[in-house]
């Protein structure tokens, strides 16, 4: 199964010490060249995690023209994560942005975000409980509607 992620799920569960998830549930992710350059060039929280993992792959992106286009309504990274995800045929999409989500979805991807690798996670028993991982991630600065954390909760007996 190809999967392409976005900057903010990969970050996310580097921080909770959960980035190998990726590997255990698809063997292989892949970003788009500006996503790389957010974790590594921008130097995006100090980090250069990708020279520290093997099943993270960057391919850059063909369509050019589509991914300025898509730049109306998404940040650089998004639009050739959107783009790249149609030219591989990917099945899913890893991304959190809500705006970037609607436009995938209005692309017929199908996408899920940091917290859908933690459930699927937990239904493959790789993470015995979520909550632990979600306030593991909301005390490393990311942002979890209280809502959605939640129903989370909820949905997973926790």
């Amino acid at each position: 199964m190809i999967v392409v992620s976005n900057t903010t799920p990969i970050l996310g569960l580097y921080k909770i010490g959960q980035l190998d998830l990726f590997e255990s549930l698809f063997s292989q992710v892949i970003i788009p060249t500006a996503v790389h350059n957010e974790i590594t060039v921008l130097g995006k929280d100090g980090y250069d995690l990708l020279n520290m993992v093997s099943y993270i792959k960057v391919k850059s992106v063909q369509n050019t023209l589509a991914t300025n286009m898509l730049r109306s309504q998404l940040d650089y990274g998004e639009a050739e994560l959107v783009v790249l995800a149609d030219e591989l045929g990917a099945r899913l999409l890893v991304i959190d942005e809500k705006k970037a989500r609607k436009v995938a979805q209005a692309n017929s991807m199908n996408v899920i975000g940091t917290i859908g690798v933690l459930q699927h996670a937990k239904q493959k028993g790789l993470i015995s409980d979520i909550k632990t991982q979600l306030d593991a991630l909301i005390a490393n600065g990311i942002w979890i509607d209280k809502k959605l954390y939640q129903t989370v909760l909820l949905n997973n007996n926790e």
